[in-house]
């Protein structure tokens, strides 16, 4: 992709111009692709998306903009429902598809395109999946359930396991490393050592997925990773911190391959209303032969 970004503070000398007319003055950008960046929701000001074009903007008011010519046409794909009640939905996430919106836009993520597929329903989420990861997502229905599901992601009162295919076997191991943001990384990303930005407590358990998990997949190296935190990139650093990266992850030396091969694959929770014992699982299909 090719994703350009301005942040820019509006000049008195401007505050008569239409948003789009303002983006295509301080930026690059025509005002047609002025236009197409508010139509996909590149556009912030003072941090909140605004979408209208004729919009007026008060001198000192700080406006963001990122725009990505080479975005794919806004996916259509269904969002396939692993589980279902009154009060929580349960939804296995496609590999390729962001769990919220992007710098660039807010319509070709999951909670858009869910949004798309039940217009009735009102989404609360507690959890977030990497772009280029598969697998289980749950959000809440209800605000009953939101606060339940909340309560239990902050405690983490719940079992998350991943599938990985990894670059080279591993033994089972807990890694206990905290995690923070490399400072100057470009691209941005996260460690265990370096120059960290805030790093916070991190612990991973991982082993060897045994032969009947491993049934019916792509030969390699699979492992299955239980998370105890939730970190961004949490997986994907400690696997890189024990020099095995997961295939497909470039990004922390993986080699690679035309997808990441991680997948949030059972999720292991209680009710957040009924108090059930749920025991939800998404097949990781994409990694069959």
């Amino acid at each position: 992709m090719t994703l350009r970004k301005w942040t820019f503070t509006v000049d008195p000398d401007d505050a008569e111009l239409r948003l789009d007319q303002l983006i295509a003055k301080r930026t690059e950008l025509s005002r047609r692709s002025a236009r197409e960046a508010l139509k996909l929701g590149g556009v912030q000001v003072d941090r909140k998306r605004v979408k209208v074009a004729g919009r007026l903007v008060k001198p000192g008011t700080e406006i963001r903009v990122a725009f990505d010519p080479d975005l794919p046409p806004v996916p259509t794909t269904p969002i396939p429902v692993v589980f279902e009640d009154a009060w929580i939905v349960a939804v296995d996430k496609p590999a390729g598809i962001a769990t919220q919106g992007t710098w660039a836009t807010d319509r070709h993520d999951l909670l858009a395109l869910l949004k798309t597929q039940r217009p009735d329903l009102t989404l609360f989420l507690h959890h977030r999946l990497d772009q280029g990861t598969s697998g289980l997502l749950v959000l809440a229905k209800d605000p009953k359930a939101n606060k339940g599901l909340a309560s239990a992601f902050a405690n983490r009162d719940l079992e998350k396991l991943y599938l990985a295919r990894i670059s080279a076997p591993l033994e089972a191991c807990t890694v206990d490393a905290p995690i923070g943001r490399l400072r100057g990384a470009d691209p941005g990303r996260f460690g265990t050592i370096g120059d960290l930005i805030e790093p916070r407590s991190a612990r991973t358990d991982f082993r060897p997925a045994t032969e009947k998990e491993a049934a019916g997949l792509v030969p390699g190296h699979w492992i299955v990773a239980r998370i105890h935190t939730g970190r961004t990139h949490q997986i994907r650093v400690h696997l890189g911190h024990l020099g095995r990266s997961i295939v497909g992850d470039v990004l922390y030396g993986g080699p690679t391959s035309d997808q990441m091969w991680l997948h949030a694959w059972r999720l292991g929770l209680k009710h957040p209303v009924t108090g059930e014992a749920l025991h939800l699982e998404a097949p990781p299909a994409r990694f069959q032969p």
